[in-house]
């Protein structure tokens, strides 16, 4: 398990909060979208919680970039700057 190089955590997303999941290999982050994406009549089944990609945009899940294969864009972030423990980890620069 590993995080795509593309997803994005520096943008300004309008009402998202970055959420930190514990417990894996590596660090696992997502956007948590707020009410006015997902409640109301207009926003019906929009997803919560969700990646956004600096190549296609917004990303209707979470561990869809962690994975190789599942998506066609994916390229790993080079294990150093995953490996938990290392300092880098707090910013995390694009390649």
């Amino acid at each position: 398990m590993n995080p795509c190089k593309h997803l994005d955590y520096d943008g300004e997303y309008t009402n998202c909060e970055i959420v930190e999941i514990p417990g894996f290999s590596c660090r696992v982050r997502h956007w948590r979208r707020g009410s006015i994406w997902t409640d109301g009549p207009l926003n019906e089944g929009n997803p919560r919680n969700v990646q956004f990609c600096k190549l296609r945009g917004r990303i209707k899940g979470i561990f869809q970039c962690y994975n190789s294969g599942e998506m066609s864009c994916y390229e790993a972030l080079p294990m150093s700057k995953n490996a938990r423990g290392d300092p880098r980890l707090e910013e995390i620069d694009d390649e």
